[in-house]
């Protein structure tokens, strides 16, 4: 990643913040490209790199493709922009049939992962998979449980390490 890449991840850190309760996309690639909408995450620090954490429940489409492909691009759109999209792709399932062509959205190439990247999104952040970690009881907080959890379909966090973070050529 690029000294300039850097820098914007750690711009867009906010951005991120304020556009998580709307969502932002999450897209993994290999045999079945699929995109699903995201409203928990985090961008930090761990092992002097930039780390993206996407949660993900694994009764979710993208479960499976996320765990083969090992590598994601978080889309990121103009804030207060796609709200309609974004919707529908956290309702809509990849089981049903492709979201991007379903949602309208033209994709390119990640620059680095083999994931597609929303052309409608602003920013583009590609990052490979380097931790998997499964939320338990035994690892959660109670009151995180009986708040969030009551039926135990708990998320794995995949921490993607940022290789590349762009914004999108327009």
């Amino acid at each position: 990643m690029t000294p300039n890449e850097s820098k914007l991840v750690t711009e867009l850190a906010p951005i991120i913040q304020r556009q998580l309760p709307q969502g932002l996309f999450l897209c993994v690639g290999g045999g079945t490209p699929n995109t699903m909408t995201i409203g928990w995450g985090s961008v930090g620090i761990f092992w002097g790199r930039p780390v993206f954490t996407v949660p993900v429940r694994p009764q979710r489409f993208t479960f499976p493709l996320i765990q083969k492909a090992r590598s994601f691009i978080v889309g990121i759109p103009e804030e207060g922009g796609l709200l309609e999209e974004r919707k529908r792709a956290g309702t809509w399932s990849g089981r049903d049939g492709d979201k991007f062509q379903r949602l309208g959205f033209e994709t390119a190439k990640g620059r680095v992962v083999d994931a597609p990247a929303i052309k409608a999104c602003r920013y583009q952040i590609e990052c490979v998979v380097k931790v998997v970690v499964d939320l338990t009881d035994g690892n959660t907080s109670p009151d995180i449980v009986s708040a969030m959890y009551p039926a135990r379909d708990f998320h794995t966090l995949f921490m993607g390490e940022v290789v590349a973070c762009y914004e999108t050529e327009r």
